[in-house]
């Protein structure tokens, strides 16, 4: 069969059904390969980490890899920091790059677009990708790409695909049905064994929930063993919005010391089970105190160490359906107390502007997805609770927001909100003329403080962080986007009930934060964070 059929093939046998990229000179054969076959939709951005953004947030809200296809040398190096992100944030991404054909590299000439030698593109992503395969030989093509694919699936992380010039002239066998691996029977029972000899000696046991339970599709079965068991379940800053906020034994997102009452369930316990947990100075810096080993089961896919066992072929599904088909006796502690109604931000800021949002949203009858960018907007977006939300919140690269409401939409239809300031809309803001190409709707609530607000937290003293005023809403406009400014939350609920009442366009609100104090949020996490690191 042809490469591009089996490319194609493969593709779709592990979830990607749709593409992100950019043309170039090396990818240019497969860009007519692939829009002669019309198989998967293909979206074009204007930037390459955009459009490797794009197909990050794609991954993130099928929770299925997604595909972004990029030059070789100048467009994939271009996309290395949103890769990056990808990786440590565990986002199954794939990354399709160009690569010269064998007989140019024969001329003993520098390549185009090369960096120090040919291999550099190689080079550079193994530090932010799980696998690297190179697709120069026909006879072992299939199998390099089979192995690439089944790694990012099962890792949940980026993965590089080399593709040569010419390597859609190449003719390769078929490939049999992939068939994912299961966990051993014997390390099932093994570290069940563990797990239930621990929780049975628990008395004030807590589950903290990571990104992972929903990357590797536990969310399920965490609810249902916190139900069962009892037992209080909080979500960390980056895994929340993985649990339903309205489990009877949630118990909120621990983040830092405002988060009073996970701060208190935590220090209490003497059990805390982590599952699917990125451990992250962003969590863990300033509250170690809270987590020390003798009380702590980190439990993750692949590999896992419960009292000095090792574990090296963890499912977590199956793992806690196991849990929960044993006969474990739930825990016998006080039911967990309603939580206190935060109170209701003073005057016209982020935080009032997220929830006004956030009241305007639950009036609405259909799934609204939330994408929140880096700065004070996500730190304001916690006074929100939606379904369905893509924040970035570990590696913290600006700019995510805009194209990854391009990815969502392509994946899902769904019309997202995007929460974006000035700063991250500086960088990456363009790309929403692409929407009108495409025929998507976003609605983006652009925080206007004239300001890197994020990095004055950090350095107050800084006097490099201020930004000019830009006209966001002559931008906007240029690129078929309705736009308008708003001052007040009065004006702020006209502004956004509109744009949600009309589909046909995308909308941009410009909130003008200027003369308005950052979240106290984002306050105390750079004063925590400050005080963790000296």
């Amino acid at each position: 069969m042809k490469f591009v059929d089996q490319l194609l093939s493969e593709l779709q046998q592990f979830g990607v059904q749709q593409l992100f990229g950019i043309p170039g000179d090396f990818v240019l054969p497969l860009f007519q390969q692939l829009q002669q076959r019309d198989a998967l939709p293909l979206y074009c951005l204007s930037h390459e980490p955009s459009a490797a953004f794009a197909a990050d947030a794609a991954a993130r809200i099928t929770n299925r890899p997604a595909a972004v296809i990029l030059t070789y040398g100048a467009g994939a190096l271009n996309a290395v920091n949103a890769v990056a992100q990808a990786y440590v944030e565990h986002v199954p991404l794939i990354v399709i790059a160009g690569f010269p054909a064998a007989h140019e590299l024969s001329r003993g000439l520098q390549i185009h677009h090369q960096a120090r030698n040919p291999d550099s593109q190689r080079a550079v992503y193994q530090e932010v990708t799980a696998c690297q395969v190179r697709l120069d030989n026909p006879q072992t093509a299939p199998a390099d790409l089979r192995r690439a694919l089944s790694q990012c699936v099962q890792q949940s992380r980026p993965v590089l695909i080399e593709i040569p010039r010419d390597a859609v002239q190449f003719s390769v066998a078929p490939l049999p049905r992939y068939t994912p691996p299961s966990m051993p029977a014997a390390e099932l029972t093994g570290l069940c064994e563990w797990l239930g000899r621990r929780l049975r000696q628990a008395q004030r046991p807590v589950i903290l929930s990571g990104i992972d339970v929903r990357r590797f599709n536990a969310r399920q079965s965490v609810e249902d063993l916190s139900l069962k068991l009892g037992i209080p379940l909080i979500s960390t800053f980056l895994g929340r919005a993985c649990i339903d906020q309205q489990h009877p034994q949630y118990a909120g997102i621990f983040l830092d010391g405002s988060d009073s009452r996970p701060r208190q369930l935590l220090a209490d316990a003497d059990l805390i089970l982590q599952i699917g947990v990125i451990h992250t100075d962003s969590n863990f810096a300033a509250h170690q105190d809270l987590f020390p080993a003798d009380k702590v089961i980190n439990l993750q896919q692949q590999h896992s160490c419960v009292d000095g066992q090792h574990f090296h072929q963890v499912d977590l599904p199956a793992v806690l359906n196991a849990l929960l088909t044993d006969d474990l006796p739930p825990v016998q502690q006080p039911p967990l107390a309603a939580p206190h109604a935060p109170a209701k931000s003073n005057g016209f800021n982020a935080t009032s502007v997220v929830e006004t949002i956030d009241s305007l949203l639950m009036q609405q009858s259909e799934l609204v997805p939330v994408i929140s960018d880096i700065g004070d907007c996500l730190f304001a977006s916690l006074h929100a609770k939606p379904s369905q939300l893509l924040a970035p919140s570990y590696y913290a690269s600006m700019g995510y927001s805009v194209p990854a409401a391009i990815g969502l939409q392509a994946a899902t239809g769904q019309r997202p909100l995007v929460l974006v300031g000035d700063g991250a809309f500086l960088m990456t803001g363009l790309e929403l003329g692409h929407c009108q190409r495409y025929g998507f709707n976003p609605v983006i609530v652009l925080f206007n403080n004239q300001k890197w607000d994020m990095i004055n937290a950090f350095a107050p003293d800084l006097n490099c962080t201020d930004l000019v005023h830009w006209d966001y809403q002559q931008l906007a406009r240029g690129m078929g986007a309705a736009a308008v400014r708003v001052r007040t939350t009065a004006e702020l609920e006209v502004a956004f009930t509109a744009a949600w009442t009309d589909p046909a366009q995308v909308h941009l609100i410009e909130v003008w934060l200027a003369d308005s104090p950052r979240t106290q949020r984002l306050q105390g996490f750079a004063d925590n964070f400050l005080s963790a690191s000296v």
